[in-house]
């Protein structure tokens, strides 16, 4: 009888501790998600009057910081030619222009936890995205006379329902905020 009152206590327990795993389990896999959303616009100063335009079909990745290392080892690069009080003006457009061509072609290469392209107003959107953590957001698109654009947005910590706003400048389209 001890031993048939043991084994039912066991199974008790056993079926317990599943029960709750489950329960822990479910409740990890339920943490609330975020939805990334943003709109890709150029500011222009036009007869000195500022305007923004929405920058259409721009494709869009979503990246974890370490999956951008190498992307930002060529943004490096540029800022350390324009840093260089005695560089020349030529010399560092070559090297920037060069850096930026490569990280136009190195960004579809790298690990994208997601990918959208821009609507027409500019517009897009990542759903499920894991809230507490960093994120950096790339856009590319070839302009209209062929030439990289390159769109760069990090944000230190994304919480949910954050909404994002990638911003192109004409004077530094590429190499983005440092962080």
């Amino acid at each position: 009888m001890r031993k048939l009152l043991a084994r039912a206590g066991w199974l008790g327990m056993l079926g317990a501790a599943v029960f709750y795993a489950g329960q822990a389990n479910r409740s990890v896999s339920e943490a609330p998600r975020a939805t990334l959303r943003g709109r890709a616009i150029v500011f222009e100063n036009i007869n000195r009057k500022p305007t923004t335009n929405p920058v259409r079909n721009l494709q869009v990745y979503l990246f974890s910081p370490e999956a951008t290392r190498p992307f930002e080892e060529l943004q490096q690069k540029c800022r350390r030619a324009l840093a260089r009080p005695k560089a020349g003006p030529v010399a560092t457009h070559r090297l920037c222009e060069r850096a930026l061509g490569e990280a136009f072609e190195l960004i579809p290469t790298l690990a994208a936890m997601a990918k959208a392209k821009t609507g027409a107003d500019g517009s897009f959107s990542f759903d499920n995205v894991e809230p507490g953590r960093p994120y950096h957001v790339i856009g590319i698109k070839p302009d209209e006379e062929g030439r990289p654009i390159i769109m760069v947005v990090k944000t230190p910590c994304l919480h949910p329902g954050q909404r994002l706003t990638l911003a192109l400048s004409e004077n530094d389209p590429w190499t983005g905020p440092v962080m």
